[in-house]
């Protein structure tokens, strides 16, 4: 258990250069998983705006829509490894 708490320490003491490469691409897979539903939902919610004829709310919510799908492109190319 003291093992276990002192590999804790460690990583979580490093400033990130060091971290383990399965940990990264872990943190990086939720926050992907996260940002596709958002985006999912905000297609929905522009959607359904467009469809009430809530035109200006529909505008502002398509640009929203527009820049958590092209965050979601960015997070899903390849990302550049540090190899330790």
């Amino acid at each position: 258990m003291a093992d276990w708490r002192q590999r804790i320490k460690t990583i979580s003491s490093t400033k990130g250069d060091s971290a383990p490469e399965s940990a990264k691409r872990t943190g990086i897979g939720c926050l992907t998983t996260f940002v596709l539903i958002v985006s999912i939902l905000t297609f929905l919610i522009t959607f359904g705006l467009f469809q009430s004829g809530s035109w200006g709310m529909a505008f502002f919510s398509a640009v929203f829509a527009v820049l958590s799908i092209a965050t979601l492109v960015i997070l899903l190319l390849p990302q550049k490894t540090n190899k330790l």
